[in-house]
């Protein structure tokens, strides 16, 4: 039996992987203030402004999380030629994300998220209101081919292809198709944030969606551990993909691959400060994982504790190889000692 590697030379791996991010893309705009005092107009807060500052959002949050780890990334996508465009564009290049694939539309909006959080001496912020800018217009048909053309510049030097879909008009049919072949014709993993539209993604190697979105799909409530086994067993069954995964909130995440089988990775008990973007990590990490050659329940135990990292934030935030570390060597050790 060949022994399995430790976190240490699995996180090493990660290093000289290359992953392509397809998907929708967004600047998550942060707007911080002090409570002061009740609102003479209305039965709300007043805020004194204290900070403001951008973070990239949706399908460039996954890029981010496989930047920190030491991936090298390519973000494909599209966006505005406006301000916000701008902003996104900086911010990734300097977190070492490569966006020479961003198409640039002058007839379309940046998807552009504002967050209005409180924050006293006392407590963390509290997110007062959210403000969407978004356009969600079907891509041309040039600018599919265009997206379709870069995936294929890009895949043969890639070890993975992850689609973030965000319902922005990007991950459209003939993207999904097109990333299907080319992946099948030069061997290449395919993952996937499906936002819960599982049946677009058949013949994709691992696909995530989030516990509400599998009971959407499923017509039905999932309450025990047995329901989420036949859940995903049928789901992987109808859908055709050969891994499907679930996460499940402070409960962990369940998967169900055709090799392995069910498995679930329990929660790990963290002070959630704010739950954003703990999606994109997991199907991020699950993605570099795989493409290291973990196995998926191995794959599922790091996305996991990446995800505790992050939500232990606000907003988007990014798990680093030498935290993640920190907390799965102890897991090498156990095991070491029960062998």
């Amino acid at each position: 039996m060949v022994p399995l590697p430790s976190y240490r030379e699995l996180l090493a791996r990660f290093r000289q992987l290359s992953v392509v991010v397809v998907g929708d893309v967004c600047l998550d705009r942060y707007v911080l203030g002090s409570p002061t005092r009740l609102s003479r107009e209305a039965p709300i807060a007043v805020l004194d402004w204290k900070d403001e500052y951008y973070l990239p959002g949706e399908a460039s949050n996954p890029a981010l999380n496989l930047a920190f780890l030491g991936c090298t990334t390519h973000l494909v996508g599209v966006t505005g030629a406006d301000e916000a465009a701008g902003d996104l564009r900086d911010l990734l290049e300097h977190r070492g994300t490569c966006t020479n694939h961003l198409v640039t539309d002058p007839g379309r909006r940046t998807t552009e998220k504002t967050r209005i959080l409180a924050q006293g001496h006392l407590f963390l912020p509290q997110q007062l209101a959210r403000i969407d800018r978004t356009d969600s217009l079907p891509l041309s048909r040039a600018q599919e081919q265009q997206l379709s053309n870069s995936v294929g510049e890009l895949m043969s030097d890639a070890d993975a292809v992850l689609l973030s879909d965000y319902k922005r008009g990007v991950v459209g049919p003939l993207l999904i198709e097109r990333v299907r072949e080319l992946a099948g014709q030069n061997g290449k993993l395919t993952t996937v944030d499906s936002q819960g539209d599982l049946y677009r993604f058949s013949g994709y190697g691992c696909v995530r969606c989030n516990q509400a979105e599998m009971e959407a799909v499923l017509r039905r409530r999932l309450v025990h551990e047995e329901d989420f086994e036949q859940g995903l067993r049928e789901l992987a069954g109808s859908v055709g993909c050969e891994q499907l995964v679930v996460t499940r909130g402070g409960d962990g995440i369940s998967y169900y691959s055709r090799t392995e089988g069910y498995g679930h990775v329990p929660g790990v008990p963290v002070p959630v400060v704010d739950a954003v973007g703990a999606g994109d990590t997991v199907i991020a990490v699950l993605t570099l994982a795989l493409a290291a050659g973990a196995k998926l329940n191995i794959a599922a135990h790091v996305a996991n504790q990446a995800a505790a990292l992050v939500v232990q934030h606000v907003g988007n935030a990014y798990p680093r190889a030498e935290e993640l570390l920190a907390v799965l060597e102890p897991h090498d050790a156990m095991r070491v000692g029960s062998q």
